[in-house]
């Protein structure tokens, strides 16, 4: 038994060798054939852009060497062969005579299986030694041939190569885009929310540049900033007892609260994109640079209005001697002027900011909110007060410089450079009282017209006009 182990192991160091010598063309064959194959498809990406012709021609070439692999080991040597090619350097075939009889106790072949061990040794070293025909100078001229190619295709690409590199890195950006909203669409628990981000992934799909990408995701951050203003005026028109409606429901709360993390997250994706695309070369045009500067206006007046709201709100105990004393005061100087007044309606109004203004019968101001009551003052400050009076009443300020006709250059806008910035005290000119539903049309109508003139996309100005239209119909 111990014979035959013997002359096993000079069989599998036979066999070993002759898998070595036979894979050694095969490979040389396969990596001509994987550098010619890759050579071909980067040569054939410079007649026309070919977006990922390098990343292709890596493949096909990983891909041809595992093949080669794969045909290598299927190839490979058995035992069998390798036991008659050692057996052809014994002088009368003693390696497979002794090894094809079983029975060890016999003594002929006891004496066939001694004899084979002693010439084992002499006949590996026969079998090492004779001629191998390894290399293949056609593989290898070959190789060396299509390898120079290839470098030379490498350092001086065409320009479409060029250009399909540089669609490349824009659609790499428009995958981070598409990465970002899904991520914003797995933490949003809302269905409202989930629907908006899901439907803003299917538009992504099928953006084919990185500016059509991002409109769609500024146009979707404006919805969802519409969708916000409703619930926000659904939720003021219930608290002031405007609206018979209740409250915002449990879900609607958590949809708005959602609505601006959403919104927020959106808009880091937007500036993101944009810095990409400036660094690309491609930066957006002035009308998307526009409604993304609009939304992060937007954005941020909502977070100062939050961090107000809760200023306002713990200062309201504070300030209310001072709102007391200045009711009593525009109650007593009411009564002078109710003879040119013949009505007052009952009603609640808050306002902020500063502002300056007269009436008879009734005050007003004009800042960040509105609000009238019966008095008769003027005052400069910050603060909130309540009174009875109209909502349905409106200022709207005195043209400055005469009721002469308004002239609108009509020429398209052209790209410029900010010249200077200087700050000064405006004029302040006494209102006239309109009624809101004469006003707001006016407003609706010169907002509209400028729009128009900003060149703001389709969709955005759809936007403005639902956001008069929700204002219209409360």
């Amino acid at each position: 038994m111990e014979r035959r182990k013997q002359l096993r192991k000079y069989i599998q160091r036979a066999k070993s060798s002759l898998t070595l010598e036979k894979s050694i063309p095969i490979a040389q064959y396969g990596l001509f054939l994987a550098l010619l194959s890759s050579a071909s498809l980067i040569l054939i990406s410079r007649l026309f852009v070919w977006p990922y012709y390098r990343q292709i021609a890596m493949v096909v070439f990983v891909t041809l060497i595992v093949a080669t692999m794969v045909f290598i080991w299927r190839r490979r040597v058995k035992e069998k062969e390798a036991l008659h090619t050692l057996d052809l350097y014994f002088s009368h075939n003693e390696l497979v005579t002794a090894l094809s009889f079983k029975d060890d106790q016999d003594p002929l072949v006891q004496a066939l299986l001694s004899k084979a061990i002693q010439k084992v040794e002499q006949a590996f070293i026969d079998f090492k030694a004779r001629k191998k025909n390894l290399f293949r100078p056609k593989a290898f001229i070959g190789l060396f041939v299509t390898a120079v190619v290839l470098a030379i295709l490498y350092v001086f690409p065409a320009a479409t190569q060029i250009e399909a590199i540089e669609v490349e890195k824009e659609q790499a950006v428009i995958d981070d885009m598409k990465k970002e909203v899904a991520e914003l669409e797995k933490k949003a628990q809302t269905k409202e929310v989930k629907e908006q981000l899901k439907e803003l992934q299917n538009t992504l799909k099928e953006a084919e540049t990185s500016e059509e990408a991002l409109r769609e995701v500024v146009k979707k951050q404006k919805e969802l900033a519409l969708k916000e203003q409703q619930l926000k005026d659904k939720q003021t028109a219930s608290q002031d007892g405007v609206t018979d409606e209740q409250g915002l429901s449990k879900e609607e709360v958590e949809q708005l609260k959602e609505l601006a993390q959403m919104q927020k997250g959106l808009t880091q994706n937007a500036n993101a994109t944009q810095t990409a695309m400036s660094k690309l070369g491609k930066p957006a045009s002035n009308s998307l640079q526009n409604a993304i500067a609009s939304a992060n206006n937007a954005s941020t007046n909502n977070q100062n209005n939050k961090q107000q709201g809760s200023q306002q709100s713990s200062g309201n105990s504070q300030s209310s001697n001072q709102q007391g004393q200045a009711g009593q005061s525009g109650q007593n100087n009411a009564q002078s002027g109710s003879q040119q007044q013949n009505s007052n309606s009952q009603g609640q109004g808050q306002g902020q900011g500063q502002g300056q203004g007269q009436g008879q019968g009734q005050g007003q101001g004009q800042g960040q909110g509105q609000g009238q009551g019966q008095g008769q003052g003027q005052g400069q400050g910050q603060g909130a007060g309540r009174g009875p009076g109209s909502r349905n009443l409106l200022t709207t300020p005195n043209r400055i410089g005469g009721s002469n006709e308004t002239s609108v250059d009509g020429g398209a806008l052209g790209d410029g450079s900010h010249v200077s910035e200087q700050q000064g005290n405006a004029p302040i000119t006494k209102g006239s009282i309109k009624p809101y539903e004469e006003v707001i049309g006016s407003y609706k109508d010169s907002y509209l017209e400028s729009s128009e003139r900003l060149q703001l996309p389709k969709d955005l100005q759809n936007v403005v006009q639902s956001y008069f239209t929700s204002i219209e119909s409360q």
